[in-house]
This record gives C-alpha cells, sequence and structure tokens, in this order.
C-alpha cells in the first residue's frame, strides 16, 4: 500500500470513528454526515492504489461514486457487487443532513453506519492482502 494509501485509510477509519460517536450520542445528521466520508475515504484509498484519479488534485464526489461502481465493482471486480449503491445511497442520506430542513432519522442515521462500516472492512480488506 502507498503511504497515500495508508493516508487515505486512516482517514476512514477517523471518519468511521466519529460516526460511531455520533450515532451513540444521538446526534443523527453528523452521523450519517461521518458515515457517508468514512465511505468517501475509503473508495479514495482503493481508488488510488488501483492507479484510477481524477484529473487534476479534486476528488470529486460524483467521479469517486462512478469509478468505484463502474470500474472497480462492475468492470475490474476487485470489490465485491454487495457494494454497489452504497456510497451513492450514503450521500443521498448526507446531502439531507447537511442541506435539508429535515433531519436524518436515528434509524436513517443507523443504516448509515452500517453500510459505511461495511464499506470501509470491505476495503481495508482489499488492501491490507
Amino acid at each position: 500500500m502507498t503511504p497515500e494509501t495508508e493516508a487515505f485509510l486512516r482517514k476512514a477509519r477517523e471518519s468511521l470513528s466519529s460516526a460511531e460517536a455520533d450515532q451513540r450520542a444521538g446526534r443523527s445528521n453528523s452521523a450519517a454526515n461521518r458515515a457517508y466520508y468514512a465511505a468517501f475515504q475509503a473508495s479514495v484509498a482503493v481508488l488510488i492504489e488501483n492507479a484510477i484519479r481524477p484529473r487534476g488534485d479534486s476528488w470529486e464526489h460524483r467521479f469517486v461514486i462512478n469509478q468505484v461502481s463502474g470500474k472497480l465493482i462492475k468492470r475490474r471486480k476487485v470489490l465485491p457487487a454487495l457494494l454497489k449503491g452504497k456510497l451513492d445511497r450514503l450521500l443521498k442520506l448526507r446531502l439531507v443532513a447537511d442541506y435539508r430542513e429535515a433531519s436524518v432519522s436515528t434509524g436513517d442515521a443507523r443504516e448509515a453506519l452500517r453500510e459505511a462500516r461495511r464499506v470501509v472492512e470491505a476495503i481495508a480488506t482489499k488492501l491490507e492482502r
């Protein structure tokens, strides 16, 4: 694993830990936000390790989601199919948490945390082989 990959995986684990703490404290919006970023940062790590990079230095959300789903899940089968759609669902919930009047429910935050955990663990397992 490259140092850059390791750095993004560390960030993913830190964000996941924050999401867990926020969920335990009843901060559903923050938990959903951090759950998404945990999955996003782990996704960046696996993209780097597979030599997939954006033009320039910006890891745009749509780019990451599309590359993980299209290249690493569908085409190359680097990641398991059960991860398909998880990052996109987590982003939609984060947008509610961050930009909508409504709040994320406790149940939705709990599910986001479960999904983010699956993404981070699957990617970490793949990277740490």
